[in-house]
């Protein structure tokens, strides 16, 4: 019993440890818990944050995310994108621009 109840703390202890190191992946700003909780459902940060992208590009792949299953309410659409491009853009893209309206969540009317 009692290197069952070690073993359990070892495995809580792990897993705190692993969550908290895999949030400071992540810079923080607007979105961040949204990103961390709506991305990792099905992969790693490090598929995220490994590979930056313009605005655009961060809009096809929440897209296709969206079309593959992952659910996120159009605020919540909006927010990943907007943080992944602020966040995780290329140096030109990195902050959003002033013109742009923002992203359209798929099947969400336009609101220009």
């Amino acid at each position: 019993m009692r290197l069952l109840r070690l073993a359990s703390l070892a495995t809580i202890f792990t897993l705190t440890v692993g969550t908290w190191a895999y949030a400071q992946e992540l810079p923080d700003g607007k979105g961040k818990a949204v990103v961390q909780t709506a991305c990792t459902q099905c992969h790693s940060l490090d598929v995220v944050v490994s590979q930056p992208r313009t605005r655009e590009g961060w809009t096809d792949v929440v897209s296709q995310m969206v079309g593959n299953g992952a659910e996120l309410s159009d605020e919540d659409y909006n927010q990943v994108i907007d943080y992944l491009a602020t966040h995780l853009g290329p140096a030109s893209q990195s902050a959003p621009a002033k013109d742009r309206s923002t992203s359209t969540a798929p099947g969400e009317k336009s609101r220009n």
